[in-house]
């Protein structure tokens, strides 16, 4: 078993932290430390499972690759983006290895709630200050709000910390509902809530909802009828209901009413850029060398703009154009072969580690299930680590034949 004695808890403790906190701080953007050190990982995982671990990436991979480069490729982009995938996949199997044979994730959870609400504390007091952006994300929010400034701590957007801190989150508010916790629960709901609602993800608040939402009813005939669960949403809708009431009353022109009116009117730009034009653009980008196949890694930079400027008619100058939707950049990427891969994957391996016989690993699966057509990316180590989760055999305090005991 991993991680017996409390060294071997500080180290992946440690290991957790700038995983969590400080994974990006500092770098360029795209680049990890988890990246970089994923010569070390390798040599940890090999020495853990005593055999390779890479066989079955490049068996997939190469295909591909191969293809690739007989459509023809930018070898710069192409060469660089294989490296990232690759040190992304090394990471993703030390990953899952590590949750299927540690015993303390519950530990490690705690201490990362413990120390982000520490962190939000000083990013409020640094909000006032000509510091703040140090912990603060500013962009557009939406038509018409600019210079919005949203919770991000190190990282470098919201929405990538919300995703980050949306599995512990989650953890948090199942130990609530299920009673798993013998004092005040108040103190532990409000670290695990109000992170989430200052960096303002739209996004990543919709898929809990969502996931949320699906396990109920998937559960229904284990959950409605419980006192505990109509407890729960009464006292959850009730506070939705006065928050909204507050919100319409005192501040009607809150920027959340503006983007929600913005979203249901669809001039939302950035709800449009990670959903129906992620999958336009990314559909073009494949049919430029195969629609079946893609145009390969790192080659979305080097079409995207010219298909840009073509359907836009836009003749500026552009940043580095980008797909962020899991779905569409695999789509853009390996194309319809790619696609029928990954949801192969996923439904083979959601019936294969019984998801739904988790409740836990449930409300985690249909997270990143609807949260992979609205944002993300195909290197997000983020979102496989939430996808090993749910697959994982891990977190039995959350087992249906006994977490309602």
């Amino acid at each position: 078993m991993v991680g017996n004695s409390k060294a071997k808890l500080s180290k992946y403790s440690l290991l957790s932290y700038l995983y969590f906190f400080f994974n990006c701080a500092g770098l360029p953007g795209g680049l990890l430390y988890t990246n970089i050190l994923s010569p070390v990982f390798y040599i940890w995982i090999v020495y853990q499972k005593k055999q390779p671990v890479l066989y079955q990436f490049f068996l997939v991979l190469i295909p591909f690759n191969i293809i690739h480069l007989l459509l023809g490729v930018q070898w710069k982009s192409f060469l660089v983006s294989n490296l990232l995938f690759l040190s992304t996949y090394i990471f993703v199997v030390c990953f899952y290895y590590f949750i299927n044979n540690y015993s303390r994730i519950g530990r490690i959870y705690k201490n990362i709630l413990l120390l982000n609400f520490l962190f939000m504390l000083l990013a409020l007091l640094l909000l006032f200050t000509p510091f703040r952006e140090l912990l603060w994300y500013k962009n557009k929010f939406t038509h018409s709000v600019e210079d919005f400034f949203r919770l991000s701590l190190l990282t470098f957007e919201a929405s990538y910390y919300s995703l980050l801190f949306a599995p512990v989150s989650i953890y948090f508010l199942l130990k609530i509902f299920f009673k798993q916790y013998t004092g005040n629960a108040t103190p532990i709901l409000l670290m695990s809530v109000l992170p989430l609602i200052l960096s303002l993800s739209l996004g990543v608040i919709g898929a809990m909802l969502f996931a949320f939402g699906m396990m109920f009813i998937v559960n229904w005939e284990k959950v409605f009828y419980k006192r505990n669960f109509l407890s729960v949403l009464v006292v959850s809708f009730t506070a939705l209901l006065v928050g909204f009431l507050v919100l319409y009353f005192l501040f009607p022109n809150n920027a959340v009413f503006i983007r929600l009116n913005n979203i249901y009117y669809g001039v939302d730009t950035s709800t449009r850029g990670r959903t129906t034009e992620s999958f336009w653009l990314a559909w073009k980008v494949a049919e430029e060398r195969s629609i079946w196949f893609g145009s390969g890694l790192g080659q979305i930079k080097e079409l995207a703009h010219a298909i840009v400027k073509k359907y836009f008619d836009y003749w500026g100058d552009l940043d580095v154009v980008r797909i962020p939707n899991a779905v569409g950049e695999t789509l853009a990427i390996f194309g319809i072969t790619g696609l029928i891969f990954r949801f192969g994957l996923i439904f083979y391996l959601f019936f294969k580690t019984r998801v739904l016989s988790n409740y836990y690993r449930s409300c985690i699966f249909f997270f990143i299930f609807i949260y992979q057509f609205t944002g993300s990316y195909i290197t997000n180590i983020v979102e496989y680590v939430l996808w090993c989760i749910a697959f994982s055999t891990a977190f039995v305090c959350f087992d249906r034949k006994g977490a309602l005991k």
